[in-house]
């Protein structure tokens, strides 16, 4: 036989992330204050946030707030907004960004849609959805040069047992988005060795 050994690995990871995940994500870069800048809190009491997903829409996902509005013209009025989302994923250049979202309130009520419109422009808009894009592959190549100094503080990981290896490559494939949860599909290429320096009595 002529085979050729090549060296390499291969490996494809499908990643689950959680919506209560992202939803306590979500909640806490919501809520944060920008130095200079205005909190959701200056508007309204954030009494909710979730995720879900709608297979009927044309979205990917869909976030949601119930919130109690604090301002003089709204004071205590609770409104339900949703955000249909949908995303775009460049494979070649690792980008993921916002390609279109919608906002709905829970009823057309003039009143309502003006509080809908206050705290889409002047808090969500500025915190999440003007920042929503993200290049991927550099941060990626971050987390892959921190892997690979774990693999070399790591090349003894049991007695008589030697382990070499190296991550060359760590990108995305493409995202799925499901009822419960995201899935970040990984593709990771590398190389590794082992050799026995002592064998078992």
């Amino acid at each position: 036989m002529e085979n050729e050994y090549q060296k390499g690995i291969i490996v494809n990871i499908p990643v689950k992330i959680p919506f209560t995940a992202l939803e306590k994500a979500m909640e806490a870069k919501i809520n944060d204050t920008e130095e200079g800048g205005k909190s959701i809190n200056d508007y309204a009491e954030v009494k909710w946030i979730w995720l879900e997903k709608n297979e009927a829409l044309p979205y990917d996902i869909t976030l949601g707030l119930r919130v109690k509005a604090k301002t003089f013209l709204f004071k205590n009025k609770e409104i339900e907004l949703k955000i249909h989302l949908k995303f775009s994923f460049d494979r070649e250049t690792q980008k993921f960004s916002l390609e279109k979202y919608k906002a709905v309130g829970e009823n057309t009520s003039w009143i309502k849609d003006k509080l809908v419109q206050l705290i889409l422009n002047t808090v969500l808009h500025k915190k999440m959805l003007s920042k929503s894009k993200q290049d991927l592959g550099h941060k990626l190549q971050e987390e892959l040069a921190k892997i690979n100094i774990k693999l070399r503080e790591n090349k003894n990981p049991t007695k008589g047992v030697h382990v070499g290896a190296h991550m060359e490559k760590l990108s995305i494939s493409h995202f799925l988005f499901e009822r419960q949860a995201v899935y970040v599909y990984m593709n990771v290429l590398g190389e590794a060795e082992l050799e026995i320096t002592e064998l078992p009595s």
